[in-house]
């Protein structure tokens, strides 16, 4: 116990627990995995939505030099995400995040897409994730493929979306390696 003649004292104890509560708090919460390369990709920013607005949780980049994959990692307002790509909660982001592609192009932010529809990657991924394609015509990039691709793990949404130039498309078993090398690291 710190004695009440000291001041400074206190109030560097109760700074520094101010401090650590939050942390502490954190580290009961369930936490991903973002490792410095993943199957040939390397990690880029991560991007804190969660402080700005709660349920949007956080994406990180990671680009192979031709490909970019993002991970995003949130629960949407959602209490109870069941693990696995087929759950109402799961499908119903699937349809979300590919809506949300179709308001980018009337918001102009590209300039069309295509909806290519369901996707089944190879390998143990395509059992653990829903996925569709998209190519996109993207005014700084061109023609663009994007692989847009959900589960649930740990009670988070955990959102894949691979991007890169439609003249190269990534192969499947490039980004079923990428998706199932970071899953099997969680």
């Amino acid at each position: 116990m710190i004695p009440a003649s000291r001041p400074i004292a206190r109030a560097a104890f109760c700074a520094a627990a101010a401090l650590l509560s939050p942390l502490l708090t954190a580290a009961r919460e369930p936490d991903f995995d973002f490792p410095a390369a993943v199957a040939g990709f390397a990690r880029g920013p991560r991007t804190d939505y969660e402080s700005r607005a709660p349920g949007l949780g956080t994406s990180v980049a990671y680009t192979n030099g031709r490909w970019k994959a993002d991970i995003y990692v949130y629960d949407g307002g959602v209490a109870n995400i069941p693990d696995g790509p087929s759950s109402p909660p799961v499908t119903g982001q699937l349809t979300q995040a590919a809506a949300d592609i179709g308001t980018a192009v009337a918001q102009g932010i590209y300039r069309g897409s295509e909806d290519r529809g369901a996707v089944q990657v190879p390998g143990s991924a395509g059992a653990r994730l829903a996925c569709r394609g998209f190519t996109i015509d993207h005014p700084a990039l061109g023609p663009t493929e994007s692989l847009l691709c959900l589960t649930g793990l740990r009670g988070k949404f955990v959102k894949f979306r691979l991007s890169g130039p439609a003249a190269k498309p990534l192969p499947k078993a490039e980004a079923e390696r990428f998706m199932t090398d970071w899953l099997d690291r969680q």
